[in-house]
Formats: structure tokens, sequence, C-alpha cells
């Protein structure tokens, strides 16, 4: 896990020095507070559910957390990433608006792991069937492109020079067709390298739905919807079992790059 989560900030800090002049970072500000490994690091415990978390990295929509789920209760727990929800608040201590409905407050539910691995896995058939579809495509410009080859070297009114021109013209079209179901087949293997990767890193690394059975704990990456309105917002986890909410605060700071 240790090497994919480094693929993955190596990717992410492509992006935020490429494409964006600033990233943000979140901040515990809540719970009991302490740096491990270099890291601030926030505990909140209620009803012997224990939820450890630390900021981990930004991705183009998301702003990722390190968590931890202890189960110190009496009975197994389900861990879900749709029981973590967030507010967003501005800096004066309003809460953010919808962007799309303005009359209401925004909250933003974790995204779903299990739903971004059934996207992938679609995903990747589909590119089989593109693949598919242009093979075929291409077969049929291949055969049409040897039928008129055959007809045209079977005329003899025409003169060398139009005999030569429609040899060439010909063999731009062959190669054509080659290079384009060549770069067909890249092409869907480039792609489909890269939803497989992102499929892996889903399944291997986020927070995953999972009974926890008492006395054990689970640890993933949970991703939150970016929102970069916000200045600081409230994570809340409820387990559906009782009445156990956690919440923790975290400060989000805007960061420009030194130049």
């Amino acid at each position: 896990m240790k090497n994919k989560l480094n693929i993955l900030l190596c990717a992410s800090l492509v992006w935020l020095a490429g494409c964006n002049p600033s990233f943000y970072h979140l901040r515990p500000a809540s719970g009991d507070i302490a740096w491990i490994d270099g890291r601030e690091v926030t505990r909140v415990e209620q009803n012997g559910v224990v939820l450890v978390a630390s900021y981990e990295f930004e991705d183009p929509h998301h702003l990722v957390l390190d968590v931890e789920i202890k189960n110190r209760t009496t009975a197994p727990l389900l861990v879900d990433p749709n029981d973590f929800t967030y507010f967003p608040f501005e800096e004066k201590g309003d809460t953010l608006r919808k962007k799309t409905n303005s009359p209401y407050s925004a909250t933003y539910r974790a995204t779903d792991p299990e739903q971004k691995i059934e996207q992938a896995t679609l995903e990747i058939k589909r590119q089989k069937q593109r693949l598919v579809a242009a093979s075929i495509f291409n077969g049929v410009m291949l055969v049409a492109t040897i039928a008129s080859d055959i007809h045209s070297s079977n005329r003899n009114d025409r003169s060398w020079q139009q005999q030569a021109n429609n040899r060439y013209n010909h063999a731009q079209a062959y190669n054509f067709i080659i290079q384009k179901q060549i770069a067909d087949v890249q092409l869907q293997k480039i792609r489909t390298d890269q939803l497989q990767h992102e499929r892996a890193n889903w399944q291997d690394m986020a927070l995953r739905k999972t009974t926890l059975p008492v006395g054990e704990s689970v640890r993933g990456l949970l991703f939150l919807p970016k929102d970069t309105r916000a200045s600081y917002l409230w994570l809340n986890y409820e387990t559906p079992a009782d009445s156990t909410n956690l919440r923790v605060k975290f400060l989000q700071e805007k960061i420009k790059p030194e130049h």
C-alpha cells in the first residue's frame, strides 16, 4: 500500500505543479491533536468508537484524509464511508450555501469507493467494446480499399502516370488503415491501464465498507469532495447502529508555492 500511496502522492504533486498555482491543506483543529511522523493527527472517541484522522493529499476533485476506525464497543461495527459527511463554513462562521441551490446549506458526503470501482469496471468494458467497433470499421475500410485497388488495377484505359498515382493513393490508404488500427489499440491499452490503476487504488487504498469485529481497527483513505470556498469544515461520522456521532474540525488552508 505504501508504494501505491507514493505513486498517488507523486501524481498529485505533478498535477499541483502543472495545473494549479496554489493548493489546499487540511489541519485538525479539534480532538486530541498530536504530531506523529511529521503529520498532525487528531483523535476523538465516543461510545467505544475511536476515530483517528490526518490530512494526506489533494487530487483534482478531493481532499484526502487518512482515517482509522477502532471498535472498542461490545458488538461488531459496520464502517461505511457513506457515513462520513462534512459541512463547509466561511471564515466568519456562516455555513456555505450549495453552489447550485443557494437557499440550502452545503453538505458533502465522502466519495463511495464501491461506486468508483463499479464505474471503472464498466468503463474498462466500454473501452474493449470501442476497440472492437473500431477494428470492425477498420476492417470494412480495408475490404473497400482492396476492392477499389483490384478494380483500378484491372483497368487498361489509364496512362502510366494515372496508374502510378492510383498505386500511390491506395498505398497511402493501406498505410492509413494500418496506422489507425495501431493507434486505436494503443489508445485503448493506455486508457484501460489507467482505469485499471484507478480501480486498484480504490480497491486497495480507500476506506471501504467493512464489518469491524470487537477490538479490531480498519484504516484507509477517505476522499472528501473539494469545496475551495471553505475556510474550515466539520467532519461528521455517524454510526447507524447507535447514537454515536463523532465530529472533527479541520481548518482549510490555501497555500501558494514560493517562487
